[in-house]
């Protein structure tokens, strides 16, 4: 499951377009062929329907290997836990696995239109419009829950100096985290998007309450999270990068929604998956973190953050 979360998940918002925009044109084609008495309008809106069904059904299932790819969910489970992403990752699938209930029940319809077999018009309308009104609603929590107010560009623009320190001061701010900051997890957790490496977060200690809740970073908040590199599904002693955030003033880190990446990686382990050959420090403003921010994109609901996976949380 884990290789087919890592290859079939990230489908899985390309994916789910093809429902939503075939269950829309079938209830258009439908609709117009019904009036007007087109067989081939008919025909077109039976055709429609079979492929937002299965377009939905992959849909549906790359959503949860998604959601396990991004580290959501911890589980495999038919429905996310109701914690995850304040409930909104949940009501999302609901609202999928909904609209994919009724596209279930066009299905019969559907190969009848193709035959050129007669239907019941209004009966077949009310379900496809509930199909497209349905998956229409599931993409659309899902885009409040991933994309952000601006341009996801983001990271790698030039920054802007702030009344709270220079980007560049932001790696000395951190450079006590062990000591300085609340470690938010018991024991090491296997990452799947930074690299399979295990790893732990630290917040500072004014974010702490914040960031136990999903609510919205304080201003000034720090979070670090330190990795170390897998050895037989294991955490080795080999250190890998440190990963670096802080919230910043909004308005002058509008299109990273006021956060600040940074990246460092002394001695790169060699083979790793970025392909980092020698030392690096990556600060606001490197194009190499757009990636990290294209990823916290998708947490939107709980102020760009993952969170700690369930069961490994310190209470």
């Amino acid at each position: 499951m884990e290789i087919l979360a890592h290859w079939f998940g990230p489908l899985h918002p390309p994916l789910t377009h093809f429902p939503i925009v075939c269950s829309i044109l079938a209830v258009l084609a439908f609709g117009a062929g019904s009036i007007q008495k087109k067989d081939w309008l008919l025909r077109s809106a039976g055709a429609l329907w079979i492929v937002a069904f299965l377009t939905g059904v992959g849909s549906v299932l790359a959503g949860h290997l998604f959601a396990h790819h991004l580290g959501m969910m911890t589980d495999w489970t038919f429905l996310p836990p109701p914690e995850a992403m304040k409930g909104q990752l949940r009501f999302h699938a609901l609202l999928g696995m909904g609209g994919l209930v009724l596209s279930l029940l066009t299905l019969r319809s559907a190969f009848r239109l193709l035959k050129g077999d007669p239907v019941h018009l209004g009966f077949l309308f009310t379900l496809g419009l509930g199909t497209a009104i349905l998956f229409g609603l599931a993409g659309h929590e899902g885009g409040e829950m991933t994309y952000p107010e601006e341009s996801p560009v983001m990271a790698g623009e030039p920054s802007v100096p702030t009344s709270l320190g220079e980007p560049a001061d932001l790696l000395n701010w951190v450079r006590d985290y062990r000591k300085a900051f609340v470690r938010m997890n018991k024991r090491e957790w296997n990452s799947r998007t930074h690299g399979h490496r295990w790893v732990n977060t630290y917040v500072s200690p004014d974010a702490v309450a914040a960031y136990k809740n999903s609510d919205t970073i304080p201003e000034g908040g720090l979070i670090v999270k330190e990795s170390f590199e897998d050895l037989d599904n294991k955490p080795s002693s080999t250190p890998g990068p440190l990963y670096v955030m802080r919230k910043g003033p909004r308005a002058d880190f509008k299109r990273t929604a006021g956060w600040q990446y940074a990246f460092v990686w002394s001695k790169p382990a060699p083979g790793n998956p970025e392909n980092i050959q020698g030392p690096v420090t990556w600060i606001q403003g490197d194009p190499h973190l757009n990636a990290c921010f294209k990823c916290h994109s998708h947490f939107k609901a709980v102020d760009y953050l993952g969170g700690v996976p369930a069961g490994f949380e310190d209470p």
